[in-house]
């Protein structure tokens, strides 16, 4: 016993260094071992910054200390709770908002609030394969999806969210900065801790590539590749030749919006027919826009060269989900909230289309 308290201390003061460059909690100095562990499956005091009794060892003792099996633990803090973020179903009243969503459950583990299906992102204990996967990853046939297939439980002070970067994700990093940008970074959280939507914006190191996206191919292997590759056809570069190589999947990571032969260049365009008929100008005039990756930070209120913003995953999809299918962010341009919300936005699929396509049945309005 000595040995597994001393085990415990080493590894909790040994990443406190961490917290010089971290901006999420469960790393550091807020890994604090007793939110998931109890050493004798007995504690019955409460947790004070939570105002609840801590998660009861049901079924235990459980393997590695824990309260409970992981999915019931993550959720006895994230689920319902006001003082840290919500991340299954309907947010709690006051709780921490979530650029992320919500996440749902599978059958016979809970049940979803009104307007949630399994359907709409990612459902915890599902034991289904992933949407687009080729066996890459596969959810344990008994436990199904955990929270811990994605997140580091113990943190990664310099991964996004602490998103995991070992295992079946082979090192792919997804890296952050906090309060100050770094356009070296992916990731930009206006402050520490910070989880709405308009406090997170997502940089593009690479013009050529997405790290999110990268990221996600982990288990959504056919839905991400390059231009020109098989696994989204096109052309690189917004090349005329497109019908010689179609599109076959969205690309989300080296096509930026409007690339087109007719509006090459660095600078704003200058040839405002050209301009007006492009794809981009239907992004660059949106009143409320989706998220997209911009080199230099900078895509609102409007960007110098609009022609440099390039989506990716994120900008059609909710990370856990919400109240759409697939996650998807169904957000008019001309109308309600500045940025997408949590629950789906009341919208139509068509807008989400129209954030940057100018075709559809209602293509010239605004």
């Amino acid at each position: 016993m000595k040995r597994l308290v001393l085990l415990l201390m080493v590894v909790y003061l040994g990443a406190l260094p961490a917290m010089a460059v971290a901006g999420d909690y469960h790393v550091g100095a807020t890994l604090v071992c007793t939110d998931c562990h109890s050493l004798h499956a007995s504690q019955s005091h409460d947790y004070p910054w939570l105002g609840q009794q801590p998660p009861a060892p049901v079924g235990g003792p459980h393997e590695y200390l824990l309260r409970q099996e992981p999915n019931a633990l993550c959720m006895s803090c994230h689920d319902g709770n006001t003082g840290v973020p919500d991340v299954v179903g309907v947010s709690a009243s006051g709780a921490t908002r979530r650029q992320a969503g919500a996440l749902t459950l599978a059958s016979g583990h809970g049940t979803n609030p009104t307007g949630y299906e399994e359907t709409d992102g990612h459902t915890l204990y599902s034991a289904l394969p992933p949407p687009g996967g080729t066996g890459t990853f596969v959810p344990d046939p008994v436990e199904g999806l955990e929270c811990i297939n994605c997140h580091a439980q113990h943190g990664i002070a310099t991964q996004y969210r602490n998103l995991l970067n070992r295992g079946i994700f082979g090192g792919k990093s997804l890296t952050y900065a906090a309060s100050t940008n770094d356009i070296t970074k992916d990731v930009f959280e206006r402050s520490a801790l910070a989880y709405t939507d308009q406090d997170v914006d997502f940089n593009e190191p690479d013009q050529k590539a997405s790290r999110y996206a990268n990221w996600c191919k982990t288990c959504h292997t056919n839905f991400h590749g390059t231009a020109g590759g098989p696994e989204v056809g096109g052309q690189s570069g917004g090349s005329s030749t497109e019908p010689d190589n179609p599109w076959v999947r969205h690309p989300n990571a080296d096509v930026n919006i409007g690339t087109d032969p007719g509006l090459s260049g660095t600078g704003a365009p200058t040839d405002s027919s050209s301009f007006v008929s492009s794809y981009v100008n239907r992004y660059y005039t949106r009143i409320n826009r989706v998220k997209v990756m911009a080199p230099n930070n900078n895509w609102l209120p409007a960007p110098t060269d609009p022609r440099v913003l390039t989506p990716s995953c994120f900008s059609c999809h909710k990370a856990h989900g919400n109240k759409n299918g697939f996650g998807l962010i169904f957000m008019n341009g001309s109308t309600g909230s500045p940025t997408p919300s949590e629950e789906g936005d009341g919208g139509q699929y068509k807008d989400l289309c129209l954030q940057c396509h100018s075709q559809g049945s209602y293509a010239l309005n605004p």
